[in-house]
């Protein structure tokens, strides 16, 4: 299945942020936007909030519950050793294991909740927009099903630089 693109080439940011703001405003289903750099302007506009550090927390949370109840269970109850005349159970060596596997479990979960989301798995092969993407132009790809004509004089009037229309497998 292809799907039709417009794809409008920018040499500058911030003349690339004002097209993306009246593209947004006028509901234009932008696809992404490829350049040489990361623009903190440009993800805010364009991504939702993600809700993966309240993941993070939940899953450090959780993990330092069970991992607690764990090694009480283990040096208290199934098996408790009185050596010395000190008690069964003592906290100050335990907060050492709990930080280490609250570290080690969140760090992982974390990853494999974001490569996940992202869709992102090995062997996946890379998405190039076009063959000069990662130069030293910033290119906003569109989808051309909404009214290409309107959508290309928006484009002009924001001063892009060069306007590409091409289909691609989806």
């Amino acid at each position: 299945m292809s799907t039709k693109q417009i794809i409008g080439v920018f040499d500058d940011e911030s003349v690339l942020l004002k097209a993306t703001q009246k593209l947004k405003e006028n509901g234009v289903n932008i696809k992404g936007i490829f350049g040489p750099s990361a623009d903190h302007d440009l993800i805010k506009k364009l991504t939702k909030e993600s809700r993966l550090p309240y993941l993070s927390v939940a899953t450090g949370v959780i993990t330092i519950i069970l991992t607690f109840a764990f090694v009480y269970y283990v040096s208290v109850i199934d098996y408790p050793l009185h050596y010395g005349g000190k008690p069964v159970f003592a906290f100050p060596p335990m907060v050492v294991i709990l930080f280490l596997v609250c570290i080690l479990i969140t760090g992982a979960f974390t990853t494999f909740s974001f490569l996940t989301s992202e869709k992102m798995f090995p062997g996946k092969s890379a998405k190039v927009v076009h063959p000069r993407s990662l130069d030293d132009r910033f290119y906003l790809v569109l989808d051309r099903n909404f009214n290409p004509e309107e959508i290309i004089q928006w484009l002009q009037d924001s001063g892009v630089e060069e306007i590409i229309e091409e289909e691609n497998e989806a």
